[in-house]
Order: C-alpha cells, then sequence, then structure tokens
C-alpha cells in the first residue's frame, strides 16, 4: 500500500487528485489557453474532468496544487522513467505542470516547482529533471530559469498528440545538486 504524500508550501498545499475534485478541475481546465499551452484539450465537461482525474492525474507523484481551503487550482507532478515524452532516464523524471489563469503572475508556480524540486531529489533520490515548453510561453520559462533550470536544447517540430499541433519546445534539465 503506497503512502498518501501532501506537501505544503508557504501559500499552497500539494495533494494527491481526487475524483471529487472534478468540478474544481473542470472550472480551470476548459480554459483553452491553459491546454494550449500544455498541449492538450480544453475539458469540454466535468465528466471529462473526472475521467482525466481517473486516468491521467491519480498516479504517484501527481499533485492538486491547492489553496489553503483545499481547493484545487492547478496540477504539478513528475513524470518518470516511461512515462514522459522526454528520454528521461533512470534516477530521472520530467517535471510538468499549469496552473488557471487566475492564479498567474503571484509567484505560486516557482513556489509548488521548488518544493516538488525539492521532493525530486530528497525523498525519491531522483539526480536529474528535465521539463520542456513551448518556445512562446515565456512566463514558464522564468518559472524554470528561477527554479534553477537550465536551458539544454530546443526540439522543432515537435508533435503534441492530444491536440494534433506540431511546436518548437525548449528543454531544460537541473541536476542534484551533489
Amino acid at each position: 500500500m503506497s503512502t498518501i504524500v501532501i506537501l505544503r508550501t508557504p501559500h499552497l498545499l500539494l495533494r494527491p487528485w481526487e475524483v471529487s475534485d472534478a468540478e474544481a478541475l473542470y472550472t480551470q481546465a476548459h480554459n483553452p489557453i491553459i491546454g494550449k499551452m500544455c498541449g492538450w484539450q480544453p475539458h469540454k465537461s466535468v465528466t471529462e474532468s473526472r475521467e482525466i482525474i481517473e486516468i491521467v492525474l491519480r498516479k504517484s507523484h501527481s499533485f492538486a496544487i491547492c489553496l489553503p481551503n483545499n481547493t484545487p487550482i492547478g496540477s504539478i507532478g513528475l513524470n518518470l522513467q516511461g512515462e514522459s515524452n522526454l528520454p528521461v532516464g533512470e534516477n530521472e523524471a520530467e517535471i510538468g505542470y499549469w496552473l488557471g489563469e487566475d492564479f498567474w503572475g503571484r509567484g505560486y508556480m516557482t513556489e509548488v516547482s521548488l518544493c516538488i524540486i525539492q521532493y525530486a531529489f530528497d525523498n525519491l533520490h531522483l539526480t536529474q529533471l528535465w521539463a520542456s515548453v513551448y518556445k512562446e510561453n515565456i512566463a514558464s520559462q522564468r518559472v524554470l530559469e528561477k527554479c534553477g533550470f537550465r536551458y539544454h536544447h530546443l526540439l522543432e517540430d515537435f508533435l503534441f498528440p492530444l491536440i494534433g499541433e506540431r511546436h518548437t519546445i525548449l528543454v531544460y534539465t537541473l541536476n542534484k545538486e551533489k
């Protein structure tokens, strides 16, 4: 039986997704701006959001980003080897995240990313993290840079199968301090 991991930051709570979060997820994820920047379609219904929680978000190392009142406003997680679109090696993971548009510009994503980075290195004993962002997603690039990630390489014409679009993405890495 796996242990439920709950992480806290100064302003937010990171906890596993629950099926009961479907309405809150839909509230944020039906925004076409969010999905477009993440490579997935906007959610079309609460039922679809519930299915995404059950199939995609309820996995190890996937967290709902919640306000202190426990309302989800975004998601952050780690994709280990075999779960990522990037060539993630053993003892490595790709970090992925999104945040509801109403909560942008408050430093929340940097705050939760630093928390997940610490969790990845200290609790999971990973040695390297990867991240990828659309070339035009300057805000997400800034989050990665604030968290210590360094530009690694560019992937042009990268296919995002959930939306059937190709984008240029920037790949970043962060190595565990020895």
